[in-house]
Order: structure tokens, then sequence, then C-alpha cells
């Protein structure tokens, strides 16, 4: 399963745009090291300093491995939240991102407010790794990738890039895909004038969300503004009358799609905290 979330209108940029690791041009997750096993409060785990491998399993707490869902952008405000709900109910989740597995599970950390175990991390650039190894058994995806209103090439960063993760879930024989994109009420109001790179590029992603898996093999989840933020980070406010709905609700939205419960659109703030 894997699962690529941006996390709405509003969202700050996760695993898009921060600086790529030289030389990191295939899939590589490492074996928590002593300080990751503090931040994400793996326990029981062996530590093996130094060593890396391609997708290591992680014990799931509270029984048997329910299957493997890849969330890009997983160390971003959403996807911490759909992180959590995955692991809590036995799916080991692959958290893809452009930082370390240290920064992306500190990232995690501060936004739940504690460690999570259960997740691995992989570092990859989305907009120009090859993609098909972290693929490799998952059985659905969620992208929450994107870059914000305001942030360098919105177009291509919300666009080009959830268009060639797409691709690359359906060469893969994926059979879910979840993607975060906006309200059609907000994109077709007024903000339409202001973000029009931005809402341009979602756009393309959704169509292209649709064109490899139908309405019946994806979920397409459109938040207008959500609630909160990242510690830290200022964002400004919603347009007037809009009443923003929490993150914990997107969240649950995205994993029904992911785990095949809901298929299709929701579309509305209100469709997704009456879900």
């Amino acid at each position: 399963m894997l699962l690529l979330c941006f996390g709405g209108l509003l969202a700050s940029a996760t695993g898009f745009g921060l600086p790529k690791p030289n030389g990191n041009t295939a899939v590589k997750t490492s074996l928590i090291d002593r300080r990751e096993a503090l931040i994400g409060g793996v326990a029981g785990l062996a530590i093996l300093t130094g060593a890396t491998t391609t997708h290591p399993r992680l014990a799931v707490a509270g029984g048997a491995d329910k299957g493997k869902i890849v969330v890009f952008g997983g160390s971003g405000y959403v996807g911490a939240h759909v992180d959590q709900l995955l692991t809590s109910q036995g799916y080991t989740v692959v958290s893809v991102s452009r930082s370390s597995p240290a920064d992306q599970a500190e990232k995690i950390g501060k936004i739940l407010g504690k460690p999570l175990s259960g997740v691995q991390y992989a570092t990859l650039d989305a907009s120009s790794d090859d993609l098909g190894d972290v693929l490799k058994g998952a059985t659905a995806v969620v992208s929450c990738v994107g870059v914000a209103p305001g942030g360098a090439n919105q177009r291509d960063g919300n666009g080009k890039v959830n268009v060639r993760v797409a691709d690359a879930a359906k060469a893969a024989g994926i059979s879910r895909f979840v993607y975060i994109g906006v309200a059609s009420d907000l994109a077709n109001g007024p903000a339409k004038f202001l973000l029009g790179d931005y809402l341009k590029g979602k756009a393309e992603a959704e169509d292209k969300v649709n064109k490899d898996f139908g309405s019946d093999g994806s979920l397409v989840v459109k938040p207008a503004i959500i609630a909160g933020g990242p510690p830290g980070e200022i964002r400004p406010p919603g347009p007037p009358g809009v009443k923003a709905v929490a993150v914990e609700d997107v969240a649950k939205a995205v994993v029904a799609g992911a785990l095949g419960q809901k298929s299709g659109t929701i579309d509305g703030n209100s469709a997704i905290a009456a879900l």
C-alpha cells in the first residue's frame, strides 16, 4: 500500500525541495541507529550501527503485520497522522522523503507529540529517483507530497512529481492510490486568481490519479483548510467563512482510501469531517 499525502491547501512541503543526499539513487533505509531508536520509540530492535538494508521489517506492536503501505511525505503534517493510524492497525508503513531517516523520525515525533514506532524510512527524491524498489510488496499508495502556496515551482511540485509517483505505482502493480487534492469550492473560488500554479498542479495530479487508477481504485481527498500545522510553522489564515477541518479527520479519510473502504472523491471539509 503506498500513500502519498500533501496535507491540503496550506500544508507544508514534505519530501520535496530539501537538499538531496549525494549518491542516493537507490532506495536505502537504515536499520535504526541509537539516535533513531530513541526518537522512533522502537523497542526490542537490534541496533546495527552503520548497516544498511532494503526495506527492513520492523516489529509491529499488537500482532501480525497486515501488509506494507508506502506513504510519500510520511513525515509531514498529514502524513505523520496517517502513519500513526496505519501502524496502530498493524500495517507496516514506509515513509518516503528526501530527509534522512533520523530527521523524518524526529519530525514525526514533534508533530504527534511523541515518538512513533513501526515506521520504516526511505530517503528518496520522488521527482527523479527510481521508485520501483520502494513500491515492491506494497498494496496501496497515498501521496502527501507537494509544494505549499508561496513556495517555489508550485505547478511541477504539486503536478509533475505526483504524476510521476502515480505512474510508478501503476507500473509496480499497486492496486490502491490515495491523493490529497484541494476542495473544489476553494479551487473554483477567488483563490484561483491568487493560487494559479498551485491549483493547476493539484488538478494535473488528480487527473493522473483518476486516469491511472480510476474511481474504483483510488480516493482523492479534497480538504480546504486543515487546522493547525507542524510545531513552529506559521500559516496564513484561510478564506473568510471557511471552517478548518481537523488533521485527524483528513488522516482518517486517507486511511479509509488506502484500505479500500472508500473510493472516488471526498470533496470539502464538511464531507471529510462527516466520514
